[in-house]
């Protein structure tokens, strides 16, 4: 009978280890090698940090970005300000990310910032209406939305902008419009 019950544990604890062995997934790195940049990660539908510098170890497998949260501290009279923008996508060259099996995969994102206007016309009721759209793009040709710019904890206000004739002449002004 002791025979027998051992016989029965041992097959139990094999049969344990092979289901733990078969479950568990192989793992690769993850390393975001841009300073000031924050990568979110969409695991299992949350959000899941990813800080520059480090060497996060994940499954292996092919993931896609929840957020990116590009920062840098500007010298200021006193405490350093930091500056932050995000990007909820388009991501660009990281709309996926592959995570290999047994290797270091390094991503790249955020500065530096290329600004981009985009200038049309549309007629409206009141006449015509010119519209100055703002693009922000980081290094990879992730797009970062020009509304979520904080310095620190307060969030920017809209740029303002100007329209000038050739002489210097303000034709108009106004500030951007989000949404």
């Amino acid at each position: 009978m002791k025979r027998l019950s051992l016989l029965v544990t041992v097959l139990v604890c094999l049969g344990a280890a092979f289901t733990v062995q078969s479950a568990t997934k192989p793992t690769g790195t993850l390393k975001v090698a841009t300073p000031g940049v924050l990568l979110e990660l969409k695991i299992d539908g949350k959000a899941v940090p990813v800080p520059n510098g480090r060497e996060v170890p994940l499954p292996a497998d092919t993931y896609k970005p929840a957020q990116i949260t590009c920062g840098a501290q500007a010298p200021g009279k006193g405490k350093p300000q930091v500056w932050t923008i995000k990007s909820s996508g388009p991501f660009g060259k990281l709309a996926t990310i592959d995570v290999t099996e047994g290797k270091l995969s390094s991503v790249e994102a955020g500065a530096p910032l290329v600004l981009k206007a985009s200038v049309g016309k549309a007629n409206a009721a009141g006449g015509k209406v010119v519209t100055v759209g703002l693009s922000i793009l980081g290094k990879a040709g992730e797009s970062y939305n020009p509304a979520t710019v904080m310095k620190g904890l307060t969030k920017v206000p809209p740029p303002e902008v100007q329209i000038r004739d050739e002489k210097g002449g303000v034709l108009s002004q106004g500030k951007f419009e989000y949404g």
